[in-house]
């Protein structure tokens, strides 16, 4: 459809898959922190880009530090 919403379901079924790829050799850690990456990105949908998510921030998307989140004592 043109929502793709992922479930409960489809996510512990994706990472069931993640973990058993992992566990059974066929991908390294490096390839399923990307997988869970993936996932991650997939299950927030557009939130993340609409700013109310703070994804974008972990991977080097701003380069100056976002100070709307800072809490000063």
């Amino acid at each position: 459809g043109e929502y793709d919403i992922m479930t409960i379901q489809d996510i512990i079924n994706a990472i069931r898959d993640m973990k058993g790829e992992f566990v059974n050799g066929n991908i390294n850690s490096e390839e399923l922190v990307e997988c869970m990456d993936d996932l991650i990105h997939d299950t927030e949908g557009t939130d993340a880009y609409s700013g109310f998510g703070t994804a974008m921030e972990d991977d080097g998307f701003y380069d100056t530090p976002d100070f709307t989140q800072l809490v000063v004592d």
